[in-house]
């Protein structure tokens, strides 16, 4: 019995679109990857971006201030519509890269709920 390459689930795709665009640092095609009401948490559950125009914001920001942001995925876990990565992500050439453990939520081909976890350094 020889190993088959796994298919990718729906929530899989719209996750990975996401992180295209986050790499392109396309604030347009990121946000379109969410749902209006949105919500970021960083673990556990400490709410700290509500919906897409504080995601606009944040990321928009984001992107402006770092040209060499850059997120690559270490491993992942997908079951339904929940797709875990650990994402590998460097903010400035010069600097390491920050691991991170990702949960989104996907409901109706949107993103509706995302969750971080920081290794600590």
């Amino acid at each position: 019995m020889g190993i088959q390459a796994q298919k990718q689930n729906k929530a899989e795709i719209i996750v990975q679109k996401q992180i295209v665009a986050y790499n392109a640092k396309d604030i347009d095609a990121f946000a379109a990857t969410f749902t209006d009401n949105v919500t970021f948490y960083n673990f556990p559950k400490q709410e700290f971006l509500k919906g897409k125009k504080q995601l606009r914001e944040l990321f928009g920001d984001l992107f402006r201030k770092n040209p060499d942001l850059y997120c690559e995925i270490e491993s992942k876990i997908v079951t339904g519509n929940i797709v875990i990565f650990q994402e590998n992500v460097q903010f400035q050439k010069e600097q390491p890269f920050l691991e991170y453990i990702v949960m989104y939520k996907v409901e109706n081909d949107k993103i509706k709920e995302v969750n971080f976890l920081k290794r600590p350094q």
